[in-house]
């Protein structure tokens, strides 16, 4: 919680981006912890849609789903309206 306060008043928005479902990852625990800090800040949620998503190729279906490099990129130039600074942070560890 403590890097997602940090990261937050550093910088003017959050992305996530997560292989799982939305509800309850880690895009939800991020906006949690931005919450209970009492920051307020943009933060956009990208993973896999709350429907049954086809099996195959993993690469394959993150892109359709939005979730590779030019999909990620799009859905931030969508929301912000310009490419963001980019830094990375894991809540693995």
């Amino acid at each position: 919680a403590e890097l997602v306060a940090e990261l937050a008043r550093s910088h003017d928005a959050i992305v996530t981006v997560e292989d799982g479902c939305l509800m309850g990852g880690a895009g939800s625990a991020v906006t949690e912890a931005l919450n209970a800090a009492g920051i307020t800040i943009p933060v956009l949620q990208l993973g896999l849609p709350d429907e049954f998503v086809e099996h195959g190729d993993p690469v394959k279906l993150m892109s359709l789903c939005g979730l590779d490099a030019a999909g990620i990129e799009a859905s931030i130039v969508k929301r912000f309206g310009a490419k963001p600074q980019v830094v990375r942070a894991s809540a693995a560890g």
